[in-house]
């Protein structure tokens, strides 16, 4: 009897493990993507930009973009179609405690079009164009559960839910109908995950800049320590597989947009300090004296990107704000910066007036 139990037990566990690897889509992912960056924003919740407003503006640009944001792979007779990685985080009275919400991950696609290839190994490209079509086409499964995205206030679907739901449309396709229930399952699922994730994401990022977040009374431009935090970002990014590029391996790249007056604040920087940027743009006499602090400014810190990353910064309205600089003095502020950034190892530097326009365009070389 002992031994017939110990064989029921083993029997069962096996089945448990056999059913689970059916349930859980593999991490693995052949099918190949375009290149893309990750893009982390910034928002300034001091009181020098009106960080409510920003949101509203930024989060209509990343619901715009849930519509399919996993890219299309590449094969003949299918479109380009680039992958959206999107992060929020938020320049505040202690940056590096500011809550980080991750919309859509590079890590995500990979899981996304890994489920594909688990459960249609080896497509060609005609067949992997129908599987594109009806999983992420104009009406296709994705974009039945990405409704959710289109609604003023986001609700996360249970697991349970979303999954009949999932199912229910891929059994609408001329092509995935065809499959059997447990390929279905493993589809329902990488999708189900990837919608619930960017749904909490999108719902704790708008409770979070729909409100007053800093104190008027507070010290809230800490922006040093909003990229010291946006470095564990390319950090993560460096443990990510390169992507490919005409078959050969490229590294990963971020970029960061920074929506701020770019005068760096918090408690504890004296007025002479060379973190204090706005005292550096106003009493610097040469471009390069500014450019000097900007580099001891983030020797002073540590800050340091990872040299597996490409990196650039996109800074959204420095020197603007409530109490803007001179001016004549904003050529100085943004010298400051480019030797911050310098340091730290972004390898590019810009400027611009739109949010939703800072990540989008491809960066020079």
């Amino acid at each position: 009897m002992r031994i017939l139990r110990r064989t029921s037990v083993l029997a069962s566990l096996t089945l448990t493990v056999l059913i689970a690897s059916v349930l859980t889509p593999t991490s693995a992912q052949a099918i190949p993507l375009p290149a893309a960056e990750s893009n982390l924003f910034i928002l300034d919740v001091s009181g020098s930009t009106n960080s409510i407003e920003l949101w509203k503006t930024l989060k209509l640009s990343a619901t715009s973009k849930l519509g399919q944001p996993f890219g299309h792979p590449i094969a003949r007779g299918i479109s380009k179609k680039l992958p959206v990685y999107v992060s929020i985080t938020s320049i505040a009275q202690n940056s590096q405690n500011s809550p980080t919400f991750s919309i859509v991950t590079k890590s995500d696609a990979k899981k996304i079009w890994g489920a594909v290839d688990q459960v249609f190994p080896d497509s060609t490209d005609s067949r992997l164009k129908r599987i594109t079509d009806e999983l992420f086409g104009d009406s296709g499964v994705w974009a039945s559960q990405a409704r959710i995205f289109a609604r003023s206030t986001i609700v996360v679907p249970t697991s349970a839910a979303c999954r009949t739901s999932t199912i229910n449309a891929i059994n609408r396709g001329s092509f995935l109908r065809n499959t059997d229930l447990s390929n279905k399952n493993v589809l329902a699922s990488a999708i189900c995950e990837r919608i619930i994730s960017a749904a909490k994401g999108m719902s704790q990022a708008n409770s979070y800049f729909s409100k007053r977040v800093c104190d008027p009374n507070a010290v809230c431009s800490d922006i040093a320590g909003a990229i010291y935090r946006a470095t564990n970002m390319a950090a993560d990014l460096a443990q990510e597989p390169m992507d490919a590029v005409n078959g050969r391996p490229v590294k990963n790249k971020l970029c960061i947009a920074i929506a701020s007056d770019m005068l760096n604040e918090s408690p504890g920087v004296s007025r002479t300090s060379v973190l204090n940027s706005k005292h550096i743009a106003l009493t610097a006499t040469t471009l390069d004296k500014a450019k000097a602090a900007g580099i001891s400014a983030a020797k002073l810190v540590g800050i340091k990107f990872p040299t597996q990353v490409e990196t650039r910064v996109v800074m959204v309205g420095i020197g603007t704000g409530q109490n803007p600089l001179p001016l004549d003095r904003n050529a100085y502020l943004l010298a400051y910066w480019e030797g911050f950034f310098t340091q730290s190892g972004v390898k590019q530097t810009e400027q611009t007036q739109s949010l939703t326009q800072a990540c989008s365009t491809t960066p020079s070389k």
